[in-house]
């Protein structure tokens, strides 16, 4: 199973890298200027019918609010090379109990194509 994944689109690049060592950063997000890495006990993975479902926190204020990044990533057998593919994201806005004025929670759909690779990671 492909283990190394590189998404792009909508001026979003995403790499995201399965299995690694848990000090390691296993997912960057890439925004234009906006560049946030997450160590894997920061991401939250679902396992869904489609393959699993993942998510991070790309701003968090308990007061304000704030955005949640997610995407699927599909089981893909990519045993030599790169394997192409196109996938959901999805960027969830929402305000916190002092947001001035409040607003109710906001979600941004796009389509992101990917690669898929089997690598060898660090333990």
């Amino acid at each position: 199973m492909a283990n190394k994944f590189t998404l792009r689109g909508y001026q979003i690049e995403v790499d995201y890298t399965v299995g690694g060592d848990p000090s390691f950063p296993a997912l960057t997000f890439r925004r234009g200027p906006v560049s946030k890495s997450f160590k894997p006990a920061e991401i939250r993975t679902e396992a869904i019918a489609l393959g699993a479902l993942v998510s991070v926190p790309l701003m968090k204020a308990v007061d304000t609010g704030g955005e949640t990044f997610a995407f699927i990533v599909p089981q893909i057998d990519a045993p030599q090379g790169q394997t192409h593919f196109t996938t959901a994201a999805v960027l969830k806005r929402f305000s916190g109990p002092d947001s001035v004025p409040p607003r109710p929670p906001s979600w941004e759909a796009h389509v992101l194509e990917g690669t898929a690779q089997t690598v060898t990671v660090p333990l």
